[in-house]
């Protein structure tokens, strides 16, 4: 018998005679995808950036214990005397007329825990070449480098001081009077205090205190370093500078690698001005500088505790802090100093409640 055939108008079986080509993406679809993911974009750029600021602020964390690491070998090797003041470290410079040797100045303390550290950087010479070289071979070394730290910092022009030119600004900063001695023979002059000696009981200092951990204070409650550069202060006299660098062998007050602490009213390290309250105005906040691990970007004049600053403590542990919970004097100076309120930001003296002179516990 012979088939039928398939009656007309039948649909065939064969999915391949009849098949229509599918059309692309139309514009209002694609329209509507791109802006998906421009919102998709804007939602996790944020949640990125805070990301990378979080490794930052660790991976500095990290690079500030090798720091204490090798501040505790020299203070193990010496009696407790403590890396950076030009009473320990930075001795073998008085009388000369230049820097030479693992010091590019008598405050340095990079240098000397550099060759602690045994990272391989030429020595000064004694020349300002081989000093500026030096200088910029610490400021620029992983070992001291804040990732977080993307500043420049430019030559200041004092007296003997070597030009090591426009580089990074120094990372680390220590609390100067810590490193100060207190000297019977001493009687004030801007020379003994660049030579870190003020007479007993100068700066508030206790009269027997010298640059040593055994007279310093409990030292998981003492700052070996921090976040910060002198100078770098909003509030100048003459406008808003960039941050400079002092390399003058025997330049005062900490040169460029130490100051007084972020307590301080007149730090020039750890400026404060612009934090509410404390009286200055300008258009530059100077806490980006020294307090420059925020979650965002605060805007000129934040709240206090809004930009971040990374500590580093005798014992060794290191730890993130707000602004304004870093000033508390009692974890930048040696136990036993007396402190005036006069000395303070107006929002540290309102935090703590200091309302006249207080005596610097341990």
């Amino acid at each position: 018998m012979r088939p039928r055939p398939p009656a007309t108008g039948a649909v065939s079986r064969n999915p391949e005679q009849h098949q229509q080509p599918r059309s692309g993406f139309t514009l209002i679809e694609l329209l509507v995808v791109i802006a998906i993911i421009s919102l998709i974009i804007s939602i996790l750029l944020p949640s990125l950036a805070g990301a990378r600021r979080a490794a930052q602020r660790v991976a500095c964390l990290a690079q500030m214990r090798g720091v204490a690491q090798g501040a505790a070998s020299y203070g193990s090797d010496n009696e407790g005397a403590l890396v950076g003041s030009p009473q320990t470290t930075g001795l073998y410079l008085q009388g000369a007329t230049a820097a030479f040797g693992p010091a590019v100045q008598t405050w340095d303390f990079l240098g000397p825990i550099a060759e602690m550290m045994g990272l391989g950087i030429p020595l000064g010479g004694g020349d300002s070449a081989s000093v500026a070289l030096r200088f910029n071979e610490l400021r620029s070394n992983p070992a001291f480098l804040c990732r977080s730290n993307k500043f420049l910092s430019t030559y200041f022009p004092s007296a003997g001081a070597p030009n090591a030119g426009t580089g990074r600004m120094v990372s680390f900063n220590t609390p100067r009077l810590q490193l100060t001695k207190c000297d019977p023979k001493a009687t004030g002059t801007p020379q003994e205090r660049g030579q870190g000696l003020v007479p007993p009981g100068g700066d508030g200092l206790p009269a027997n205190y010298a640059p040593n951990i055994n007279l310093l204070g409990v030292p998981s409650n003492k700052i070996l370093c921090a976040d910060g550069a002198r100078y770098s202060a909003a509030n100048s006299q003459d406008g808003v500078v960039p941050p400079d660098y002092d390399l003058g062998p025997f330049a005062g007050f900490g040169g460029s690698f130490g100051d007084t602490g972020a307590y301080a009213s007149f730090s020039q390290s750890w400026d404060r001005s612009r934090a509410p309250g404390n009286g200055y105005i300008g258009r530059t906040d100077g806490r980006i500088w020294g307090f420059r691990h925020t979650n965002g970007e605060p805007p000129v004049g934040a709240a206090p505790n809004a930009y971040k600053i990374n500590l580093l403590f005798h014992d060794g542990h290191a730890s993130t802090m707000g602004d304004l919970d870093a000033t508390n004097p009692h974890m930048w100076l040696p136990q036993g100093t007396t402190l005036g309120p006069s000395e303070l930001w107006r929002d540290t003296r309102l935090h703590f409640n200091i309302r006249q002179p207080i005596r610097i516990g341990g």
